[in-house]
């Protein structure tokens, strides 16, 4: 058995009996805590479980009910929302785009119309059938 201490927080390695569990953590009176940590785990599984369980502690989860509830999240890390003003300054720059994009197609429509107008495709195709590539 190992003993890792701090002022907070005791570390504990020990041979679990059932050999089930990676971690357990026990608040104790004088307000610390004490890690209990399966000897049984490789060094990498030990750190996760001592991470794992500081987690609990810094999220204060044994001020909490849910045990699922608290598991959940301790294995699924939630993001903070975002800020609605990234959203809205999405939005902007989306509304802006679209402006640039209209004015484009509003342009191109002017060229086709111009090329539909002023220059007959049939006439050119019966010139150079006739006459060739001179015009």
């Amino acid at each position: 058995m190992v003993i890792l201490t701090t002022p907070d927080v005791n570390v504990v390695l020990m041979d679990f009996p059932s050999k089930k569990g990676n971690e357990m953590v026990v608040p104790n009176e004088d307000g610390s805590y004490t890690i209990l940590i399966n000897a049984g785990l490789n060094y990498e599984s030990q750190l996760k479980a001592y991470e794992h369980a500081m987690s609990h502690i810094t999220n204060d989860d044994f001020l909490k009910g849910n045990v699922q509830e608290i598991e959940y999240y301790a294995h699924h890390p939630h993001k903070d929302p975002e800020p609605a003003q990234i959203y809205l300054d999405r939005i902007k720059q989306l509304q802006a785009e679209r402006r640039r994009l209209k004015k484009l197609i509003a342009r191109d429509q002017k060229r086709v119309e111009f090329i539909q107008e002023h220059c007959d495709m049939f006439h050119r195709a019966e010139h150079h059938y006739l006459y060739g590539d001179d015009l």
